[in-house]
């Protein structure tokens, strides 16, 4: 005969009430040092988890029991805490915690709450295994172990599929030379869900920069180069000239004032070369290009995703 809500409810005040006379073992050392103050205080936050419960106020009781595991760590406290979080929905987390509690060895003379406890934990632990439900990822390229992200955690990918709680999750995959994916799905308990992800290559670097900087860099060269190649033409002459009447303006000042417009003329037609050259090569380059912003929008069955960029 199974004990009705209010006496499993009794468990953990049982046990909290006769701490130091009946724990055993185990939780010897755990609780000798617990006063009449703190066991109070626990069983009073068990009491109050209770009364939560019992309203569906799941979110105040959750918080009261795990204040109560936090003064007494015993069996008893714990199922309260994973009973709430399954209510809630946090099935995983609900799970790990009645997969710990089962798996703890009972000791000799072990408390009866503490052995029914162990006994709630375990039912509880098998009837989330089977509610539990699995989301599989499929991605198109295999993009060769890039993350994939369930509500920013990253996860690795598994044939049989990842556990998950059940509701809506945000699910993104980055991967180098793909434009990033970001979809929501939906995942119901007891199934899995299967979401496939086709990436798009990423589209190449926009070289609008690079064409107008190189034309642009190209035309200021060519005007230096031909500005100061007619100068330096105009101070060869006059210095020429002026060496052949052997007067003043042939002197080693002239002669360098001279070479250095030549050398300016010659880094200007430089520039203008490389810039031409840099332009031609962007220009060619941004006819092969795919374009810049794509969007598109992906629907599926229990999910509705974006990908592209802008």
């Amino acid at each position: 005969m199974h004990p009705g809500p209010r006496t499993l409810w009794m468990f953990p005040c049982l046990i909290l009430a006769t701490l130091p006379a009946s724990a055993t073992a185990a939780q010897a050392d755990s609780v000798a040092a617990l006063d009449e103050t703190t066991r109070s205080e626990a069983r009073e936050l068990v009491y109050l988890g209770d009364e939560l419960f019992a309203r569906k106020k799941l979110a105040e009781a959750l918080r009261a029991y795990q204040r109560a595991e936090q003064l007494v760590a015993v069996p008893t406290t714990s199922i309260e805490v994973a009973k709430t979080l399954a209510a809630i929905g946090r099935l995983s987390e609900a799970r790990d915690i009645a997969a710990a509690i089962a798996s703890e060895h009972a000791t000799p003379g072990e408390p009866w709450p503490f052995t029914q406890a162990r006994r709630r934990a375990d039912a509880l632990r098998a009837e989330l295994d089977e509610r539990i439900p699995r989301l599989r990822v499929t991605i198109t390229p295999d993009p060769g172990g890039a993350p994939l992200k369930i509500d920013g955690q990253e996860v690795a990918l598994s044939a049989e599929g990842v556990p998950i709680d059940p509701g809506n999750h945000w699910i993104d995959v980055e991967a180098d030379g793909y434009v990033g994916v970001r979809q929501r799905v939906y995942v119901p308990e007891k199934e899995v869900t299967t979401l496939d992800i086709v990436l798009t290559p990423a589209p190449r670097p926009d070289g609008a920069p690079w064409i107008l900087g190189g034309f642009l860099v190209s035309g200021a060269g060519l005007a230096v180069g031909i500005g100061a190649g007619a100068a330096y033409l105009s101070e060869r002459s006059d210095l020429e000239a002026a060496c052949r009447r052997r007067d003043a303006g042939c002197s080693g000042d002239a002669r360098a004032g001279a070479n250095a417009l030549g050398w300016a003329s010659n880094v200007g037609f430089g520039l203008a070369v490389a810039g031409a050259v840099v332009g031609g090569l962007a220009l060619g380059l941004e006819g092969s290009r795919a374009p810049a912003s794509s969007v598109a929008w992906t629907l599926g069955p229990g999910y509705i995703g974006v990908r592209g960029t802008l």
